[in-house]
This record gives C-alpha cells, sequence and structure tokens, in this order.
C-alpha cells in the first residue's frame, strides 16, 4: 500500500481549496494571554470521524507588498528576537485524539521573563489536524491500493502585552487605481509604539457636497511600516469629476473585545479621486 498525505496549508480559519472543508473547528481566531500568562484555545470537532491533533508554534505576521496586497511574512529572525515569544510559550495539550462530536480546551503557558522590555509580544498557533481513518482509499489495476489523508493546519494570531503598551499609525503618500470597479486606496504607514496595530479601517466616498456615495468597513492588522490596500466598490454610473475618500482608523473590531486591543485615538486621512 502506498500512502500519500496531502497537506493544506491555511492562513486563517477557513480558507478551503479545492472546496474542501476543515476538520476542526477552533475559537477564538485571535488568543490574548492573560496577566497570569495564560490563554485559551477551544477546539471541536464537529465530524464523524477521530482526528489527530497538533499544537505548535511559528513566528509570523501579516506584511504587505509593494502594491499593497496583505502577504504573511516567516523567517523575520530580527523582529522574532525583538518581539517574537519563542519557547517561552508551550500549549497543554501539544498532541491528542479528538473524538467526534468533543471539544479539547488547550491551555497556552507563557512563561514569565522579568526583563522584557514593556510592548506587545506576538507570534502564530498553528493546529494541525489529521484523521485517523483514511478519507479516500483506490485500488488500481495493479493490485496497489492508495491512502491519501487531508492534514489540514490552520494558523491563528497569539499576543501578550507586557507592561506600559501604545500603538498608533503615521501616514505618508496615498495613491489610488480603480480597476473593474473596484476603488483602492493604497496608504503608506508606520505603526509607532510598541505594539501592532490591531483594529479596523472605514473607507467612505463622497461627492463635492460631503453626500457618502459609498462606504465600506475591513479590519485591519498593521505590524511595522510600508503600504496596506483598503479596497471600495466604486457606484454604479458614477459621473466624472472629482470625490474624496475618507479612510478613517479606529482601534476596534468586532471579532476582539476592546479590553484586549491596545487602544489608540482615531485616525483620519483624505485623498481626491477623479473620475474621468
Amino acid at each position: 500500500m502506498k500512502n500519500a498525505i496531502l497537506s493544506i496549508f491555511l492562513l486563517g480559519i477557513f480558507l478551503t481549496p479545492l472546496r474542501l472543508k476543515a476538520q476542526i473547528s477552533i475559537a477564538p481566531t485571535t488568543v490574548f494571554i492573560d496577566q497570569n500568562g495564560i490563554g485559551t484555545i477551544f477546539i471541536t470537532n464537529p465530524g464523524e470521524t477521530p482526528q489527530e491533533i497538533n499544537v505548535s508554534f511559528l513566528f509570523g505576521y501579516p506584511g504587505n507588498d509593494d502594491l499593497g496586497n496583505l502577504i504573511m511574512v516567516y523567517g523575520d529572525s530580527l523582529s522574532e528576537k525583538q518581539f517574537g515569544m519563542g519557547d517561552r510559550l508551550r500549549a497543554f495539550p501539544r498532541t491528542f485524539i479528538l473524538a467526534p462530536q468533543q471539544q479539547q480546551t488547550v491551555r497556552l503557558q507563557a512563561r514569565p521573563d522579568r526583563t522584557l522590555a514593556p510592548g506587545t509580544y506576538f507570534t502564530r498557533v498553528k493546529i494541525t489536524s489529521n484523521a485517523q481513518t483514511a478519507d479516500v482509499e483506490q485500488t488500481t489495476n495493479e493490485g496497489v491500493s492508495t491512502q491519501v489523508n487531508f492534514k489540514f493546519d490552520q494558523v491563528i494570531a497569539a499576543f501578550q502585552k507586557v507592561g506600559a503598551v501604545t500603538t498608533g499609525l503615521e501616514f505618508g503618500q496615498v495613491s489610488t487605481e480603480v480597476n473593474e470597479g473596484i476603488i483602492r486606496v493604497i496608504p503608506e504607514f508606520k505603526v509607532t509604539g510598541n505594539s501592532p496595530y490591531l483594529g479596523s479601517v472605514t473607507a467612505t466616498l463622497r461627492n463635492a457636497q460631503k453626500q457618502v456615495l459609498a462606504e465600506n468597513q475591513q479590519t485591519v492588522a498593521l505590524y511595522f511600516s510600508g503600504k496596506r490596500a483598503v479596497e471600495l466598490k466604486m457606484p454604479d454610473q458614477l459621473a466624472p469629476g472629482t470625490y474624496e475618500i475618507v479612510l478613517t482608523y479606529e482601534t476596534k473590531r468586532s471579532d476582539i473585545p476592546s479590553s484586549d486591543l491596545v487602544q489608540a485615538s482615531s485616525i483620519s486621512q483624505t485623498v481626491n479621486l477623479t473620475i474621468q
């Protein structure tokens, strides 16, 4: 028998190539280590097949390319040395079998370190699930059976706030582009303070009379500096002319309690958009 393992790497919770469904569910999608150095993850098996679960850690964070597109950054050893949680963070249990229709509580524990400078430290938690039984088995004409198991990696963020924490944003040049009815506003940004900027941005399109023509809100996780595009659907039959787009950044998100977020005053950026 020949065994083939297909690993699906998920940079989020339910990115499902080939229409495959994730084998387990995870909550919350962002973990904050409390003042006692403890964080909690709930892993649930909603299916009918036992799952082998492994919990591990890797340093990474969302970054961006030169066009403002979101990309994941791994292998940044300089940032890891300054902001990573390293081997201070452990998971209990780290490996286990999760029976069908059952839930397992995983405790994350950060070892105290009095030498840490104030700031927010972070890492990624990788939860790997692998069915105990074969998902697919086929027998070829030669009589050789091939067993295919799908291995899923789901990755979530973990943070630990140490001492006095601050965050904020400074902006540089802001550019715009329109493509297939989508307006992209691309600001240059720099995160200030000692913590990532976690929150949301609202893009508002207004005409010369300050009437709101379109609006869209999206979450943001900005760590260092670069460009991060904000998208807005252009209204149908938008007349030629000059419009303004206001980007308003706030440290609030519907998926994270305000008490966990490092707070900062809201900040707005305005850019003109000319439609020919």
